[in-house]
């Protein structure tokens, strides 16, 4: 009987035969399928590891010049701001020290001019008390010091109007030596310098900026210092080296806490963000003044006084909005404080009513519309 054509096989049957034969000595393991060269994927191994360690090798050398450059910048920028900042920030915050322990209290120099201090270039720190009893604490809290109603009342006279100038939103917009205000206008910085400006610019040239770069370990991170670092070399640096160079005066406000500890208000019930020294001198509460002559290193004044100033509003527009209400009480408080500083400053004495401890309560009446 003749095949049919499925069941025909294809090939040579010898063929065929040596193939089923094969096909069944592997499933019961009679044979080994030929492996690849074992020396191939040592090879090829080896190579993988030598490649890698080459790449991080030189990509460390590269990282490592790249830093170099990065510090040759900043060792320019050292030279340029030289020395005289860090003796200057070590005498400011001695003398911050000492009106916060209370060894300077209640003296006002003979022949102190209050239109030279209020007139001539100045440097002005506000802390709280607490946050002046060492350098560490000082150059920490300084960060956050601003000028107040205590700088509008008592440096009057002072050129030029820091609402005047290009509009910006980050300092990188505005020209050498200026820096985006409060107002978000480029300007030099307004008088009194505020010390924190003095720290931005040493901060380029301190240990920790060195340390910082050496632990950056990619390009990124080292473009990006370089790139804070040319920034803070045209801006913070000039404003640093100009306050080094031009300041005569050295004034400090020192907020004094409660008995009953850090006042708060009624802020928090109010639901106001202010700050723990927003919220402090929004109440009554006593606060240091000194100033020091820079060049002589002699203090001109030094005070304590109560912060009670009241604000009345002149009119039918009375503020009732609650942050409104706050910040009118911030500004009645320290101007007080600067109208009775100016005060005595004018008659070169203390008050006749002042006692061993504090002068009398100041005036406390700051009128508005």
């Amino acid at each position: 009987m003749a095949l049919r054509p499925q069941d025909r096989e294809r090939g040579l049957v010898v063929l065929n035969e040596a193939r089923q034969t094969r096909r069944r000595a592997i499933v019961f393991g009679r044979v080994r399928v030929r492996e690849v060269a074992t020396g191939f994927w040592l090879m090829t191994f080896s190579g993988l590891v030598i490649f890698s360690l080459a790449y991080y090798r030189y990509s460390e050398v590269q990282l490592a010049s790249r830093r170099g450059d990065v510090l040759a910048q900043q060792r320019a920028v050292a030279a340029a701001l030289g020395t005289a900042g860090f003796s200057l920030r070590d005498k400011l915050e001695a003398w911050a020290v000492e009106l916060a322990e209370g060894k300077l209290l209640d003296q006002v120099a003979p022949g102190v001019s209050l239109d030279a201090i209020s007139e001539g270039p100045g440097i002005y720190l506000r802390l709280r008390q607490p946050d002046a009893l060492d350098s560490e604490h000082i150059r920490k809290a300084a960060r956050r010091s601003l000028h107040d109603g205590f700088t509008s009342c008592l440096f009057v006279g002072r050129e030029g109007d820091p609402k005047q100038g290009l509009a910006c939103k980050a300092t990188s917009q505005c020209g050498p030596g200026e820096l985006c205000n409060g107002w978000s206008v480029c300007a030099v910085p307004s008088q009194p310098y505020n010390l924190r400006l003095l720290y931005e610019g040493l901060r380029l040239v301190e240990p920790q900026w060195a340390k910082d770069l050496e632990a950056t370990r990619d390009e990124l991170q080292v473009r990006a210092i370089e790139l804070d670092l040319q920034d803070a070399a045209k801006h913070e640096v000039v404003a640093a080296a100009e306050l080094v160079r031009r300041s005569k005066y050295f004034t400090v406000v020192l907020d004094e806490l409660p008995a009953e500890g850090e006042a708060s208000g009624n802020a928090p019930a109010l639901g106001l963000e202010e700050s723990p020294e927003e919220q402090l001198q929004a109440t009554d509460h006593f606060v240091r003044v000194g100033i020091w002559d820079i060049e002589r290193a002699v203090p001109l004044l030094a005070l304590r006084l109560e912060a009670a100033g009241r604000f009345v509003a002149v009119g039918q527009r009375a503020a009732t909005v609650s942050n409104i209400v706050r910040a009118q009480q911030r500004q009645a408080n320290n101007c007080a404080v600067a109208t009775e500083v100016r005060e005595v400053l004018v008659s070169g004495q203390l008050s006749s009513d002042a006692s061993g401890e504090a002068l009398a309560s100041p005036p406390g009446l700051v009128a508005g519309e």
